[in-house]
């Protein structure tokens, strides 16, 4: 139809399509003309006795041009529904457009096999595939890979000829990108073949760009869509779509274009629900949702929307054996926990709201399928598979719960974790994965929320200081077990005295020793050891025990060291103004060389570490200790006022 609406006959030469005739014994050859019966008046064929098709020629000849084209879809409308009920949109049936399209193109490729012309079949079909791609591609705005698919449509004469290349296809292959692009769209069998392909030649990143300048993203995410049911497609797609989207100039684009407008985070979770116990497919499409949401919350609130969080943990049931699938959806519900840190400005203060409601909600849920799924394991088991199996999903499991209880708005939602927790770390005491995940729930669940009294007291009760002690002996060369093991040995034995006495009686002192000698650079650790010399050390015996082993020294070595960082000066002026309370003790306190670091805190400590700094001071120099110290902090006014003496 040229401008102006008028209809023009093609002219012969350039710029006119040729049209094939039908092949010699195919069913258009075969059949005879229309006969007289068949024919309306003046020999024309029967279907312009339709009175829509007279009304449609009558509103082209007045010149009312979308009347005439609205009453002619809709004649030609009905004897289609009529063919393929069900198969066209409106038609009451479940296929659909992609039903009938499929429908009429097996019929067209069938008519030309029974032809005895199946190479033309099969050419046919192949471009028709490709075709109709390139025309969802056009109607979608993604104008050049449509003129790319219509220009490689004729190149497709069998699938032999399509993919013979991919048998030797290697990463460093680049050249062949757009061949395999072009692939995605014949159907799903070459699809998958194409899906694995594209994904060995995104191993690189440099190729990445290349790739999605042919139009791969937009196929593969489309592809993953729509053959839901292949899970070595799936596989190969979700794969591919991670690697797209992460490590190359374009991958802020291709994150944005697949949330936008490419249904990605629909066809990555459909992918985890289709196949829940797929291995391949679970790693790659958690792999995918991590690259998705990272510093994208608009990304990571549409996953959530979407059952994210519940999919990934459903990975870690479902995979129990697989480390790779364990480490894939941890990593990915980190990136969902992280998704509102990127959002800062006041302009987005709204939807970072939004996001952190919505983000509650799923961590409670969370929490408490992690306490069903710990708990079903012990109960059964069998579930887990092997020894092996059983590790993995239970550290796994404590791991995304360590992550959700990031938040201390649900801490209080999961003191339920508590009893299982220290059922896991009991039943595998030497497991490095499950003690770290482990000491990190309960450091989390005993601190920062308005029920953490409870929290930490229902750890001790239930067996937490003796496993937490046993850990850090079993693994002493474990920093990171080293530093969170001390932080809930800190917080069990804070104020009932009955749970400092199980700290003492378990080895609290001992280990906590042992690990300050260990890592003496580590000042978090350094800070809870001596939060817990506080607590165990509450009476002149065990206070007495301690310096013994080598506590006191230990701590004046970690104020030394660590004086501006943290509590620890802070700490360990209270600590040592303890211990003066005893004359032996006091005596011990001043050979082990802590006036001149009280003396050093007191002058460029923080404020509230100076004000004990010189506490501990002025009890040594009541006591008669001798202490050598710059003119003035040791003076009669001192003793009188302490305060005004500190520096300003």
């Amino acid at each position: 139809q040229a401008s102006g609406g008028r209809l023009r006959a093609p002219r012969a030469g350039a710029g006119a399509m040729a049209v094939s005739p039908p092949p010699p014994h195919s069913p258009a050859a075969a059949a005879p003309p229309p006969s007289a019966a068949d024919c309306g008046p003046e020999g024309a064929p029967a279907v312009w006795k339709d009175e829509r098709i007279l009304k449609a020629l009558a509103h082209f000849e007045a010149g009312r041009y979308d009347d005439a084209r609205a009453l002619s879809i809709e004649s030609m409308r009905a004897p289609l529904e009529t063919t393929l009920p069900g198969d066209l949109p409106g038609g009451g049936g479940s296929g659909g457009e992609a039903g009938g399209w499929r429908m009429a193109l097996d019929n067209l490729a069938t008519a030309h096999e029974d032809a005895g012309d199946p190479e033309h079949a099969e050419a046919l079909y192949l471009r028709m595939l490709v075709w109709r791609e390139g025309a969802d591609q056009y109607r979608q705005s993604s104008f050049s890979l449509a003129r790319q698919l219509f220009a490689k449509s004729p190149e497709y004469s069998t699938v032999e000829d399509a993919t013979w290349f991919l048998q030797t296809l290697r990463p460093d292959d680049g050249h062949a990108a757009a061949q395999v692009v072009g692939l995605l769209a014949l159907g799903e069998e070459v699809a998958a073949k194409a899906a694995v392909a594209l994904w060995t030649l995104a191993l690189r990143p440099q190729q990445r760009p290349k790739i999605c300048e042919c139009g791969g993203l937009e196929l593969v995410a489309k592809a993953v869509a729509d053959h839901v049911d292949n899970p070595e497609l799936q596989a190969a797609g979700c794969g591919s779509i991670r690697l797209l989207c992460a490590g190359h100039r374009l991958a802020q684009q291709c994150r944005q274009a697949l949330v936008d407008r490419l249904g990605g985070i629909e066809a990555l979770t459909t992918a985890l629900r289709r196949h829940p116990q797929d291995r391949e497919v679970q790693r790659e499409a958690c792999g995918a949702l991590r690259v998705i949401a990272s510093k994208y919350p608009t990304s990571a609130r549409r996953i959530l929307d979407n059952g994210g969080v519940k999919l990934c943990l459903s990975a870690l049931a479902e995979c129990p054996e697989d480390d790779a699938v364990a480490e894939a959806a941890c990593r990915a519900l980190e990136a969902l926990q992280s998704a509102s840190d990127s959002l800062g400005d006041a302009a987005t203060e709204d939807l970072r709201a939004a996001l952190e409601v919505r983000l509650r909600g799923e961590r409670e849920e969370g929490l408490a399928f992690c306490v069903e799924k710990l708990r079903d394991t012990f109960a059964h088991p069998e579930t887990a598979g092997a020894a092996g199996g059983q590790v993995t999903m239970l550290s796994a499991i404590l791991r995304a719960a360590g992550m959700l209880l990031q938040d201390a708005g649900v801490r209080h939602r999961g003191l339920d974790l508590i009893d299982v927790t220290i059922a896991c770390m009991q039943v595998h005491p030497a497991q490095v994965r499950i003690q770290v995940a482990g000491c990190n729930v309960l450091l989390a669940l005993s601190t920062g929320h308005l029920a953490e009294e409870s929290a930490a007291a229902k750890a001790a009760s239930s067996g937490a200081l003796g496993v937490v002690c046993q850990a850090m002996r079993d693994l002493p060369c474990v920093e990171e077990l080293q530093c969170l093991a001390l932080g809930v040995l800190m917080n069990a034995t804070r104020t009932n005295n009955e749970h400092k006495t199980l700290g003492v009686k378990a080895g609290g002192i001992s280990v906590t020793v042992i690990a300050m000698r260990r890592y003496p650079r580590n000042a978090l650790l350094q800070e809870r050891a001596i939060g817990a010399f506080l607590n165990l050390c509450d009476t002149v015996g065990r206070s007495a025990n301690c310096a013994k082993m080598g506590g006191l020294e230990c701590t004046i070595t970690a104020m030394r060291r660590h004086m501006a960082a943290g509590r620890v000066a802070e700490l360990g002026c209270l600590f040592l103004c303890m211990l003066c309370d005893d004359a032996n003790l006091r005596q011990h306190v001043a050979q082990a060389g802590s006036a001149p670091v009280a003396k050093a805190v007191s002058l460029s400590g923080p404020p509230e570490s100076r004000r004990w700094a010189l506490e501990l001071l002025q009890e040594l120099a009541e006591h008669g200790v001798t202490i050598d110290s710059p003119p003035g902090v040791l003076s009669p006014q001192m003793a009188k006022a302490p305060a005004q003496l500190c520096p300003t």
